[in-house]
């Protein structure tokens, strides 16, 4: 019963649950077991309880995937949850590229495993920072630069003592967060600044 007081209602409240349960006795056992398989492989409490609750993004998956990829569909509903809609097939290529760079620049994101990893990642980055004055300023004091310029120290060499010494997190202004766990690994994700 609805809590309206019309028979109409009521009847349309009850035919619709009647649909529902229908449609959930009529699911077969293979996209039944399908189904289980998704939900148990998230890890998260958060990601099955997102994904029990958008229920186009559990077909999604059933539709695109005829083996059950748990890295894939983690990442999937992680990246649906936390930051945007996206395709089984994207999910598919970024998994792919975070495996071979142990980072991955999505979007406005950066995806990484851990600092360790971004120094590729930072080389390009500095490459074209240090061209531009703000970020200058904002790496080195004066007293630095003016010591860089007497020195003669190439573009190259700052680079390398900026991604060996410092703290890369810190140097490209990321502020991380926990993403998702794959396989026991802890990934973070942090907005590019």
């Amino acid at each position: 019963m609805i809590n309206q007081n019309s028979e109409i209602l009521n009847k349309l409240f009850f035919t619709e649950l009647q649909m529902l349960v229908e449609k959930y006795n009529n699911i077969d056992e293979v996209t039944k077991k399908q189904i289980e398989s998704i939900v148990t492989s998230l890890r998260d409490e958060e990601l099955q309880s997102y994904l029990m609750r958008n229920m186009d993004k559990l077909l999604d998956i059933l539709k695109c995937t005829d083996e059950i990829d748990e890295e894939i569909v983690t990442f999937f509903v992680w990246y649906n949850f936390q930051i945007n809609e996206i395709t089984i097939g994207v999910a598919r290529e970024c998994i792919k590229e975070l495996k071979e760079n142990n980072y991955l620049e999505i979007g406005e994101y950066l995806i990484y495993q851990d600092e360790r990893y971004l120094k590729e990642y930072a080389r390009d980055l500095l490459e074209d920072r240090l061209d531009q004055e703000y970020y200058v300023d904002k790496l080195f004091e004066k007293e630095t630069v003016i010591e860089m310029w007497i020195n003669r120290t190439t573009k190259e060499e700052m680079i390398d003592e900026i991604v060996n010494n410092e703290n890369l997190e810190e140097t490209l202004e990321l502020y991380p967060q926990e993403a998702f766990s794959i396989g026991g690994i802890q990934y973070k994700y942090s907005e590019i600044q």
